[in-house]
């Protein structure tokens, strides 16, 4: 089956999020050449000023080229910028849970992903197309249950499909974003293989969990925060006073952000992602298992003072919860999963580098 490697040319919708980013930066490391969708010229112009200055040493205006595409939902609002492509990452999505009209989030997230592969169909250069779905997709993560329930690939999450087609706008944020990745992925899968016989591609679909991690792009500061991962790590871990209560406060499946971006990247390269779904997941942790790494890892006191000092005992079974199973991504991609220690580590130096901590050296 036809993979990628350097120089091949990647379309990156979504370029300027939270994964897009991160993707561009991977994809540049390894010597990749990448067509990056934003919605403005202003972001446009921004993420090509960030690049230049994460990879000095890159020839920038030859390995990345920024393009605007406002509506990812209008009629072939991708197909002028496929010429000369031979891989996609679309990552494009709204990611907010605030909006009213399910249609808010269902229409871009399905006619989005639905005309890029279309629109990639018509070119036979284009060899494989990697799509970011959600863990959402896969089955609810924002529940408590009675007993351990495991996921995998295998399953969708159509409760939140029903949940929104019967009330609708009373739906939850969170609901309606599920619903949206659900339809749009199942259509996806849908398409390709109803022609798959006649695509010069091959699909793959990533299904990230709860992502946490470093930053890959200069927001003044976490006031400016833009996508629900980084608002969510900097409320829970370094804000002050903390929230009094943690969200969520049940075991989440977690997954670190540069996890999720490489595994993007081999889905590109690697013969064994064609045709296949992958749950991004490392393993399930607590906010107390972060509090706990930062007070043994002894890299930021204030963190540990600013949290209870109370932990779940060494060994001790966590209440019933849901596992999101990142199982086959280690076995097919060979993916490592960096954890808990490992990318609070990276966070913290990340946010201390930006001047961000210093309220909690105080403490």
């Amino acid at each position: 089956m036809p993979t990628l490697s350097p120089p091949a040319r990647v379309l990156v919708t979504g370029a300027n999020g939270y994964v897009g980013c991160w993707v561009v930066h991977i994809l540049l490391d390894r010597g990749y050449s990448v067509r990056a969708t934003i919605r403005s010229a202003e972001k446009a112009r921004a993420l090509s000023a960030l690049m230049a200055k994460k990879h000095p040493t890159l020839d920038i205006v030859g390995a990345l080229e920024c393009v605007v595409v406002p509506d990812i939902s209008a009629e072939g609002a991708f197909e002028e910028f496929l010429d000369g492509v031979q891989g996609v990452v679309h990552t494009a999505t709204p990611v907010t849970f605030d909006l009213e009209d399910p249609e808010d989030y269902i229409r871009p997230a399905l006619e989005g992903t639905m005309g890029i592969l279309r629109s990639a169909a018509k070119r036979s250069d284009i060899k494989r197309v990697v799509v970011t779905s959600s863990i959402g997709a896969v089955g609810e993560s924002i529940v408590a249950v009675e007993k351990t329930k495991i996921y995998t690939e295998e399953d969708w999450n159509e409760s939140a499909v029903r949940l929104v087609r019967e009330i609708g706008k009373d739906a939850s944020g969170i609901s309606k974003y599920n619903a949206s990745k659900v339809l749009s992925e199942q259509a996806a899968w849908r398409y390709y293989r109803e022609n798959k016989d006649a695509l010069p591609y091959e699909l793959s679909v990533i299904a990230p969990g709860w992502i946490l991690g470093p930053l890959p792009d200069e927001p003044p500061s976490p006031s400016a925060f833009s996508t629900p991962s980084a608002k969510l790590e900097w409320e829970q871990l370094f804000a002050t006073p903390p929230p009094p209560e943690p969200f969520p406060s049940f075991p989440f499946s977690y997954v670190d952000i540069r996890d999720v971006a490489e595994m993007h990247v081999r889905a590109l390269e690697m013969e064994e992602a064609a045709g296949e779904r992958f749950i991004a997941c490392s393993h399930v942790c607590m906010w107390q298992d972060w509090f706990d790494a930062a007070r043994s890892l002894e890299i930021l006191p204030g963190l540990s003072k600013l949290h209870a000092t109370t932990s779940r005992q060494k060994g001790a079974e966590l209440r019933p919860h849901l596992v999101f199973s990142g199982e086959k991504a280690r076995q097919k991609l060979g993916i490592v999963y960096k954890t808990v220690p490992e990318t609070l580590k990276d966070l913290v130096e990340d946010f201390r580098s930006r001047g961000w901590l210093r309220h909690l050296d105080d403490l």
